[in-house]
């Protein structure tokens, strides 16, 4: 199985910390996680709210489609509040999603799905500088609560 199929199996509200290692804050991480139509793929709807930041405290907000292709690769499709664009990534390994060669972007990147068991969700958003190299910065550990 792979991380569509874990993620088309526990489907629901996850709830848990989100790290952001760079500066070491930490906030409130929620990802409702929803079927496509199909079976085809999954929505995650991910926020983290910091109190530590009143006049933001909706520190980061995506919408991402998670999804299987005709020929059976999977992708990632993510609109977020850091960028003005989407980003779509490709899986190049189980749970990883990166950018194809060529690709062009603000920064790189990388996204990084678990589901180390049922229930349990771990998304790591990898980034740098333009020219450095890839770090993971940005860590949700979450868990089902409906």
């Amino acid at each position: 199985m792979g991380i569509v199929d874990d993620l088309l199996a526990h489907p629901g509200l996850y709830l848990g910390i989100d790290t952001a290692k760079r500066v070491e804050y930490k906030g409130a991480a929620r990802i409702q996680v929803t079927p496509l139509p199909g079976g085809a793929g999954v929505t995650l709807d991910y926020e983290i709210l910091n109190p530590a930041f009143p006049d933001q405290i909706r520190g980061h907000v995506e919408h991402t489609v998670v999804g299987k292709t005709h020929d059976g690769h999977c992708v990632m499709v993510i609109g977020h509040t850091h960028g003005s664009s989407v980003a779509i990534l490709h899986e190049t390994e189980p749970g990883t999603f990166e950018l194809a060669a060529g690709d062009h972007a603000p920064y790189p990147m990388k996204v990084v799905v678990a589901m180390p068991e049922p229930g349990r969700l771990r998304h790591a958003w990898w980034y740098n500088s333009p020219g450095e190299e890839l770090v993971e910065q940005d860590v949700a550990e979450l868990t089902l609560v409906d």
